[in-house]
């Protein structure tokens, strides 16, 4: 009988020891502290959009990319006339942030002069070497040239 009870015990205990480890969050930790100049999310038509995030991956990072696209639900984007004066960027980051456990992502990012004032989308996609991936989205407002 008390050797049934300690099997059960054991058999608990082993299973909550499981469960907790699975509960562990190896995901990539991705936190953008900077967006745009003086961290307001805006950036003006012909700058640069300033970027910096903490990125921690406990499984190394394999990579980093970063896509860039109009806000096409908020009213108040201003809509290209033709597909030359679009402005998107989808940029993978396969060389500088690869291998390391955790990183400052610090990048500047061109705006074209000829990009649509308006809302924009940022994602941050960071998948490190064993496949989990991790995504962070900000918004920020590409504004006119004075």
């Amino acid at each position: 009988m008390i050797k049934i009870k300690m099997r059960k015990i054991l058999f608990a205990a082993l299973l909550a020891i499981g469960f907790s480890a699975c509960d562990k969050n190896e995901s990539p930790v991705i936190e953008i502290h900077e967006l745009g100049y003086e961290n307001t999310a805006t950036v003006v038509q012909g700058a640069d959009l300033h970027i910096d995030a903490e990125i921690v991956a406990e499984h190394k990072i394999s990579t980093i990319r970063l896509t860039i696209h109009p806000e096409g639900e908020h009213a108040s984007i201003v809509q290209a006339t033709d597909e030359a004066h679009t402005w998107e960027v989808d940029s993978v980051y396969s060389t500088k942030y690869v291998g390391v456990k955790n990183t400052d992502f610090h990048e500047h990012i061109e705006v074209p002069a000829t990009a649509p004032a308006g809302f924009y989308h940022l994602h941050l996609i960071v998948t490190d070497m064993e496949g989990n991936q991790t995504t962070a989205e900000k918004e920020f407002e590409v504004l006119i040239a004075q």
